[in-house]
């Protein structure tokens, strides 16, 4: 296991390379995560791959200017990462909201992509997510201006909670993002990046249908934030997509995970 930095649009990316197998697998994490959420996965994953999980702007070393990120930077970190691992195809990992940067970024990379694994993916149906999403974009730019002074916004997120506009689990997540500028910087700049990872699921199930990526997800039979039917349904009746269900909740990265990647690698 070692750490490097990729340069990109005056921001400075912060990988962790992990493995030795010789297939390249591209891992990201997720909201308020880093790299090195993947490294209990490393012996799962060393003998069929080398793992390349980078910090997304605004989070763990990665250092990032700007006020947001888009699908062209990560899929610009992707290539540099390709080019210097000097492999021609990857695979991509991804765990909830990077599973839901993992599936826009697919029609991108299908041509050189091999294999799709999603972690309790975020994109599909999300509790809360869908909120987040519909709010029109110069809202979320108005927002982001407003909470640099965040008490009115805490306000609202109080009185929308009360009058049940907003989801439990939606205002606990802004009461505590909204407490520190770090916090604030990465809700936002997060946010903001959503339209250009916008998902459709007929959509993504159009493109695993014609292309037959194989594509293995995992989901926790307690996890309250992805919805576990729908995932079902989208993969219902296509032979190249696996729904996987591991004890526990929305956190499955895990050495539970490590020994069903194990089992499931072993005899593919």
């Amino acid at each position: 296991m070692y750490t490097y930095f990729i340069e990109h649009r005056g921001g400075r990316i912060h990988c962790l390379q992990l493995g030795v197998g010789e297939r390249l697998l591209v891992a990201l994490h997720g909201f308020g995560d880093r790299a090195r959420l993947f490294a209990v996965l490393e012996k799962a994953l060393s003998e069929h791959y080398t793992v390349v999980a980078f910090d997304l702007p605004f989070h763990g070393q990665t250092v990032w200017p700007r006020a947001t990120f888009d699908k062209s930077d990560l899929l610009a970190v992707v290539e540099q990462i390709r080019q210097r691992l000097g492999c021609e195809r990857l695979s991509l990992m991804g765990f909830s909201f990077g599973a839901r940067l993992a599936l826009a970024m697919v029609p991108d990379l299908l041509p050189r992509l091999e294999r799709l694994f999603l972690l309790a993916p975020d994109g599909i149906r999300t509790q809360g997510m869908g909120l987040a999403v519909r709010v029109p974009l110069w809202l979320r730019r108005w927002l982001a201006r407003v909470a640099e002074h965040p008490a009115p916004i805490l306000r609202l997120v109080v009185w929308g909670h009360r009058l049940g506009l907003l989801p439990p689990l939606v205002a606990s997540f802004l009461r505590f993002h909204l407490a520190r500028p770090e916090r604030r910087q990465r809700v936002f700049g997060c946010w903001l990046a959503l339209d250009s990872f916008y998902l459709r699921r007929r959509g993504t199930r159009a493109i695993w249908e014609q292309s037959g990526l194989p594509v293995d997800i995992f989901v926790g039979t307690e996890d309250d934030i992805v919805h576990r039917k729908t995932l079902r349904h989208l993969a219902q009746g296509l032979p190249n997509v696996r729904v996987f269900q591991l004890h526990g909740g929305h956190r499955i990265v895990s050495e539970v995970l490590a020994e069903q990647l194990k089992r499931l690698l072993a005899g593919q």
